[in-house]
């Protein structure tokens, strides 16, 4: 196994344990809240937020992140295809949720 990718493999696997511990905190709404919509928001804005759903989307979008860099890690390390197959799958289910997500969020700021 070559240098870089061993260097790779251990960056993404900081970066999966780093998203999996921030998911954990938010999973049980505590810590700050990383998402567009909140941090763009006003001070108003923020407060009428339902701070809960906030919560679910960024411990269900962190937490998507977390799998996808340590499946990537796997994949990196050990070479096997259905990691990297389950990874995009993933990646694919992340994109789906922001924007559903991001829909219903202007849906209903327009009310």
């Amino acid at each position: 196994m070559e240098l870089i990718s061993v260097i790779t493999g251990c960056f993404t696997g900081l970066i999966a344990l780093i998203s999996g511990v921030y998911a954990s905190f938010t999973a049980r709404k505590k810590g700050p809240i990383l998402s567009n919509s909140y941090l763009w928001a006003s001070k108003e804005k923020r407060a009428k937020l339902d701070k809960d759903t906030e919560y679910r989307l960024v411990t269900v979008i962190y937490g998507c992140i977390s799998m996808i860099f340590a499946l990537s890690t796997l994949h990196i390390f050990t070479g096997w295809q259905w990691a990297l197959i389950l990874m995009y799958f993933l990646l694919v289910f992340v994109v789906i949720y922001a924007i559903v997500h991001t829909i219903k969020n202007a849906n209903q700021t327009k009310n």
